[in-house]
């Protein structure tokens, strides 16, 4: 409970002191981007410094496993697929029938006519970063549980996050799971085939072949050049 407030509250005062001052600034995506890695670098470190960078893991002894073939699966991973899926699901009919995912929608795809209907955009963008927060938290709870967790760590799945969401499609909320999806199948199959010093190279190399082939993602769509100004 104390890493879920604490991930929200990270991610509140994220929008509050950086991400909420550059988009009045009217800054770009590029520097929301750059600012953005600058402070996580700032976390990284100085959590490293008081903590450490051994690994540590959140729980103690054998986890049992199931055998499916010549698959096997840990009780770990089982847990983190029905949170997950469940967690997934609960948020795409929070976004589809509710009131406030509705206006959360319309923020995503239009924040200037937003606002000139009267919505306090601050308010909900601040929502948006608790939702984000605490789906973060959530997520990275589940994947400590299963193999531990270090300071370093949450680089390699931001890159992988934006890889997918490139991939799948950045104005489509299923594109990114599929594509989370088909990167998680390359890369076992990488590592499983060659060897896990590849998984990184098949990864880029994917995220290159859709970005010449289909830039918009698994089910993205092509917009106008003007709705892209």
């Amino acid at each position: 409970m104390a890493a879920l407030v604490v991930c929200v509250g990270l991610s509140i005062l994220s929008d509050w002191a950086n991400h909420a001052r550059l988009t009045r600034r009217n800054a770009s995506e590029g520097s929301h981007m750059v600012s953005s890695l600058g402070i996580y670098i700032l976390i990284v470190q100085g959590i490293a410094i008081i903590w450490g960078n051994d690994t540590k893991a959140l729980r103690t002894g054998m986890d049992t496993t199931t055998r499916i073939g010549d698959l096997v699966v840990t009780g770990a991973q089982w847990i983190t697929l029905g949170v997950s899926a469940a967690l997934l699901f609960a948020y795409l009919l929070f976004l589809v029938c509710s009131n406030i995912g509705l206006r959360l929608r319309a923020m995503a795809d239009n924040p200037v006519q937003f606002t000139i209907l009267g919505y306090n955009i601050e308010g909900h963008r601040l929502l948006a970063f608790a939702i984000s927060g605490f789906l973060a938290a959530v997520s990275s709870l589940l994947f400590s549980y299963d193999i531990g967790f270090d300071p370093q760590g949450g680089l390699d799945a931001l890159l992988l996050a934006i890889v997918a969401v490139f991939i799948g499609g950045r104005d489509s909320f299923w594109g990114p799971v599929l594509a989370g999806i088909l990167l998680g199948i390359v890369r076992a199959e990488v590592i499983w085939v060659f060897s896990a010093r590849w998984q990184d190279t098949a990864t880029f190399a994917l995220l290159v072949l859709f970005l010449f082939i289909r830039p918009q993602g698994i089910l993205g769509r092509k917009i106008r050049l003007e709705e892209q100004i």
